[in-house]
C-alpha cells in the first residue's frame, strides 16, 4: 500500500508575502538591511545560544542577506525580516527551516535584537509564522528547538502555544561542544483549538 501525499501540503509559497501583526511587519529582507542585521548578529549576547557564529564584519551580514535574497528567487525555505512598527526599525529575523513536504512538517527559527527583547515581539512573530505555516503552507506540524540553557527562547515557544516534547541529549555540536536541545512543537489540530 502506498501513501498518497498531498501536492499542496508543506509546499513552499511561490511568493513570500508580507505578514502584519499588531506591532510587527514580517517582510522579505533586502541588501539595505545589512547594518541592522550586523547590529544584532555581531552582539555576543544575542548570538550566545544560536547555532551560527557571530558576524565579525558587515561582510558576514551582507553574505547572509545575499544568500537569503537568492533563496527568495530559488524557492528556498521562507525567511522574513522583522520590523517593529513602533519605530520602523529592522529588529530581527524569523523563518522556516528543515521543511519536509512529504510529512507536512517544518521547523522555525528566530532571533531578535537585544534592545527589543522583553517586549513580547518574538512570541508575536512566532505566532504569525505558525499561522502562516498552517494556513498558507498547509503544514500539519511545526517544530522549534533551542539549546537547553536558552530559557528565554523556550519561553517564546511556550508563549506562542508550542508544547515541550522533550530534551534531545547532545543533539547538536555547537561552538565546540555537544549541546542538549529542547524540542517544542504544535500541530495544526491544536492550533485550530486556540
Amino acid at each position: 500500500m502506498t501513501r498518497r501525499v498531498s501536492t499542496r501540503a508543506g509546499d513552499k509559497p511561490k511568493d513570500l508575502s508580507t505578514i502584519e501583526t499588531d506591532r510587527l511587519i514580517l517582510r522579505k529582507m533586502t541588501p539595505g538591511d545589512a547594518d541592522a542585521v550586523f547590529a544584532y548578529a555581531s552582539d555576543p549576547e544575542v548570538t550566545r545560544y544560536v547555532i551560527w557564529d557571530a558576524h565579525r564584519t558587515i561582510e558576514d551580514s551582507r553574505a547572509f542577506l545575499d544568500l537569503t535574497i537568492r533563496g527568495y528567487e530559488s524557492g528556498a525555505d521562507p525567511a522574513w525580516g522583522i520590523v517593529y512598527k513602533g519605530d520602523h526599525r529592522f529588529v530581527g529575523t524569523c523563518g522556516f527551516t528543515s521543511l519536509e513536504a512529504e510529512h507536512a512538517r517544518a521547523e522555525i527559527g528566530y532571533v531578535i535584537s537585544r534592545e527589543y527583547r522583553g517586549r513580547g515581539l518574538a512570541p508575536e512573530a512566532v505566532r504569525a509564522m505558525i499561522r502562516f505555516g498552517f494556513e498558507r503552507m498547509d503544514l500539519n506540524r511545526i517544530e522549534a528547538r533551542c539549546i537547553a540553557e536558552n530559557t528565554a527562547s523556550a519561553r517564546v515557544m511556550r508563549k506562542a502555544g508550542m508544547t515541550h516534547e522533550g530534551t534531545l541529549h547532545q543533539r547538536e555540536f555547537i561552538k565546540g561542544s555537544y549541546r542538549d536541545m529542547e524540542l517544542y512543537a504544535i500541530l495544526k489540530s491544536e492550533h485550530r483549538l486556540r
